[in-house]
Parts: structure tokens; C-alpha cells; sequence
């Protein structure tokens, strides 16, 4: 199974957790030959090293592996090389900028140079907006799905049986894991 088949499936697993505009992107932009998709897009070190920070911030590595350790980050960059037209990597490259600017106004410096302290109350001013922007809708669920369709997520941060059994209806206990989708 190529990589685009299992996120496209992944995505259509999580639907409930995901937007529909980043599953209508996951489905219809990773499509082979897709005309649509813009091409020559590239991150910055600073772009690239912001997606990892903010990735982390949403997935945090604690005892299990984080967003870094899953290669989330580079993961979000080919999905929006290969996935996303241009207006939507606008929108999202547009978004990096807006919290970096953000980051000045609240903190005087740049999100890269902000304490953690300070990351983490712009994120949470980002994630509790009225509006939400379409860069942290994107940046969200792109993280999300792939940390969850990565090896770590989906072999230490959910249940994960290699080759299944008969179907036999499992009962969670309290504090258990969910069970990843193969």
C-alpha cells in the first residue's frame, strides 16, 4: 500500500476528529497527477523550525514519543509540498507569520526566541479563538494525523495488534490506551 492510500484511509478513520477541509485536502490534493497541488513551495529553517515547536506544543513528548520523535513536523512540510494547493499554503505560511507577529506584540521578540511559557499561552490563544484561522485548523490536524499515522503514535501511543485475529469486541479499562486502526 503506497503512503498516500494509508493516510488517505487514516483520514477517513478519523474523520470525526479531523476538519473537512483537511480531509477534503487529504483526499482530493494527494491524488496522483493532481493538477491542482501548487509546486516549488519551501520552508524557511525558521518556518521549519517554528512547525516542529508548534507541533510539539500539541504533542508533547511525555511517556510516550512526541511530535519530534514521530517526524511530525516533516510530515506537515511534504503534506503541504504535496497536498495542499497555493492559496492554502498561503493561508498557512500567512498563519506562521501572523504568530510570529503575535509573539512580537505580547513578548517583544519572536515566537522561536519566546519562553515556553509564552508558546504555549499563544498556542492556547490560537487554539481558544472565536474564529479560528485556517493555518491552526490546518496545523492541528496535520499534526494529529501525523502523529497517528506514524509508527510511534500508532504502535506506542495506541494499542497496536501486527496481524489481528478473529474479531473478538474488546472491552476498555479505565486508563487504557484506544487501539489503533490497521
Amino acid at each position: 500500500m503506497k503512503r498516500r492510500d494509508a493516510i488517505a484511509r487514516m483520514a477517513l478513520t478519523m474523520g470525526g476528529i479531523l476538519s473537512a477541509g483537511t480531509l477534503a485536502t487529504v483526499l482530493e490534493g494527494c491524488k496522483s497527477g493532481s493538477s491542482s497541488v501548487a509546486t516549488g513551495v519551501s520552508f524557511s529553517p525558521e518556518q521549519s523550525a517554528m512547525i516542529a515547536e508548534i507541533a510539539e506544543i500539541i504533542l508533547p513528548r511525555t511517556q510516550t514519543p512526541g511530535a519530534i520523535d514521530a517526524k511530525v513536523p516533516e510530515f506537515i512540510q511534504m503534506m503541504l509540498k504535496d497536498c495542499y494547493k497555493e492559496d492554502q499554503q498561503k493561508a498557512f505560511f500567512d498563519g506562521l507569520t501572523k504568530l510570529d507577529e503575535d509573539a512580537k506584540k505580547a513578548n517583544n521578540t519572536e515566537f522561536s526566541k519566546s519562553t515556553p511559557a509564552q508558546k504555549l499561552a499563544l498556542i492556547k490563544a490560537e487554539d481558544s479563538a472565536k474564529e479560528r484561522s485556517e493555518f491552526w485548523k490546518t496545523m492541528k490536524d496535520l499534526t494529529i494525523l501525523g502523529y497517528f499515522t506514524s509508527e510511534p503514535g500508532a504502535t506506542k501511543a495506541l494499542e497496536f495488534l501486527e496481524v489481528p485475529g478473529k474479531y473478538e469486541p474488546i472491552k476498555l479499562q479505565k486508563g487504557q490506551k484506544a487501539w489503533a486502526m490497521s
